[in-house]
């Protein structure tokens, strides 16, 4: 077989695929049908976490935009070299989330044939520890984002999620400079960031008065598999918990520095908002985990500890206000966390790129010991990809739940150590990530829908089974192979043998391995534009 990012290459970037055959007559072929190049090809090398014996093919030096045609072994496959091979790609990832918007119809002119009506704009109760309704605190938390392929909206992951498109934007403005057709296209600020807006102004309507953070507003079970307006089970708010708590401190002061060009007061209010959230934190310091009460079962995104969140809640706050008291607290912590994780359940990482690129005068020792340990992260990452087959930074046991989450938020550290070192190596083994997620991966498939030759089709998305929509809703990530947790469908379907990297099912019904979610589109916005960036700097697109 052979293995390509099947959406395109930049001119003068690396175009490499994976093929498992011996690569006998080997060649590329225009689309006119002229022989333009003989690639090289590696020595077999046996991929543990697919169970392959692959070898690389080397075609980097084919550099004029076109459609092209790789043959190999008797086998063919079709790429693209492009200028912004990426550009069509980004938009989609950050339109997806519109498509997710929750308390809104989504009108025809906006979604096309993906649209519906309003939905979830009903007030929430609150539920208590043991599953019982307090009819006391009934508030509106309409808004925000739907999660995943459900229909809960979570303070935890949606805030990491804006926190990863917010860094793209603030590291690649020029890669968000087209308009994406949502309802405030042209306003005069960049639709990435009308889009964050509609999220952050649902984060607010979840803040107590006393600055504590609600966890989540579902159902008390997870719905049938129907449109989002077909939903009309009783919303449930779940207790304030510190993680929330922290997160809300951290996403809405690296908001604050973000929008004050836009809207000084949306930015004002921001940071008043996240400095109450972290009085809260100061005067309630026991953490206490949170767990679904009795009787529910939606996405719970508990955490054993919430060290990282306030870690980066400080580094945003003294980011934003230069107070001592946050000060304090990054020099506490910053030897309890991992500083290269950037997902939800981990976000140290988030911290450290606020203090590696957004800071001014950090103490320098601080700051040398944060960059030795980031880009001795970055270093692991890259030995990770050398001994992959495919490439890929993650070894056989770390196909995870949401796998591409990792593979995403690895290529972000790749980045981010190409950027403070300038070294190649690190470019290339982030571009690496982005070709496992556009198709260079075991199983064959371009991990975003609506992209590639061979794009998954059947997420674990209700809107996309419901709507009588063929296509399913277009620039949603997979979270991709998963061995390590999972569901009944892939354990009936899938034989147990299959090696982690191929343990992966395109069907609706598995949530473990074919499942969506914001936050595993939102890093790979972030590695989409950086890449983008770097024609659009070079070219001035």
């Amino acid at each position: 077989m052979i293995h390509l990012n099947q959406v395109g290459f930049c001119v003068d970037m690396p175009k490499k695929a994976i093929i498992t055959g011996k690569g006998e007559n080997c060649f590329v072929i225009s689309a006119d049908n002229e022989v333009v190049f003989k690639p090289s090809i590696t020595d077999p090398h046996f991929d543990a976490a697919s169970g392959d014996t692959v070898r690389i093919v080397d075609f980097t030096e084919v550099r004029k935009p076109g459609t092209y045609f790789l043959f190999a072994d008797g086998l063919k496959k079709t790429f693209y070299i492009n200028e912004l091979p990426y550009r069509t790609l980004t938009s989609a990832l950050v339109k997806a989330m519109y498509y997710q918007r929750c308390g809104c119809a989504l009108e025809e002119k906006y979604a096309g044939c993906f649209r519906h009506n309003i939905c979830h704009a009903s007030k929430a109760v609150l539920v208590d520890d043991k599953g019982i309704i307090d009819n006391s605190v009934v508030l509106d938390v309409s808004g925000g984002w739907h999660d995943a392929g459900d229909y809960g909206r979570y303070i935890v992951p949606g805030a990491v999620a804006v926190g990863h498109m917010l860094y793209a934007y603030e590291f690649f403005p020029k890669a968000f400079q087209d308009e994406l057709n949502i309802p405030e296209s042209g306003n005069g600020v960049p639709d990435i960031l009308n889009e964050c807006r509609y999220k952050l102004e649902w984060m607010i309507k979840m803040q107590r008065e006393d600055g504590g953070v609600y966890h989540k507003v579902t159902t008390r079970y997870f719905v049938p598999f129907i449109m989002p307006e077909d939903d009309h089970e009783d919303l449930l708010l779940f207790r304030v918990t510190h993680t929330a708590t922290a997160d809300f401190a951290a996403v809405l002061a690296q908001a604050c520095r973000v929008y004050k060009a836009y809207d000084k007061t949306f930015s004002e209010q921001m940071l008043k908002a996240s400095i109450r959230a972290w009085d809260w934190l100061e005067r309630n310091p026991e953490f206490e985990p949170f767990v679904n009460p009795p009787n529910t079962n939606t996405g719970p995104y508990g955490d054993k500890n919430c060290e990282d969140e306030i870690f980066w809640a400080a580094c945003e706050l003294y980011n934003a206000t230069k107070e001592e008291c946050y000060w304090k607290s990054m020099r506490s912590l910053i030897d309890k966390v991992d500083i290269s994780k950037l997902g939800w359940p981990d976000v140290g990482g988030l911290g450290s790129l606020c203090c590696l690129f957004s800071s001014e005068n950090l103490d320098a020792d601080f700051t040398n010991k944060l960059t030795e340990r980031f880009l001795a992260a970055a270093d692991r990452f890259y030995t990770k990809h050398q001994l992959s087959g495919y490439g890929t930074v993650l070894e056989a046991d770390e196909y995870i739940w949401g796998s591409i989450l990792p593979i995403m938020s690895n290529a972000i550290v790749l980045i981010c150590a190409k950027l403070l070192t300038g070294k190649d190596e690190y470019q290339i083994a982030a571009q690496a990530q982005l070709d496992y997620m556009l198709g260079m991966n075991a199983t064959g498939y371009s991990f975003v829908t609506g992209f590639g030759e061979n794009a998954y089709r059947f997420p674990h998305h209700r809107p996309s089974y419901a709507d009588n929509v063929d296509d399913p809703v277009p620039g949603l990530v997979s979270g991709g192979p998963n061995k390590n947790y999972p569901d009944r469908a892939c354990k009936d379907l899938i034989p147990p043998e299959t090696p982690p990297a191929k343990f992966y099912l395109d069907h609706t019904w598995t949530a473990s391995a074919n499942e969506i979610a914001i936050y595993w589109n939102s890093p790979a916005i972030f590695v989409t534009a950086y890449f983008n960036s770097l024609t659009i700097n070079k070219k001035g697109y």
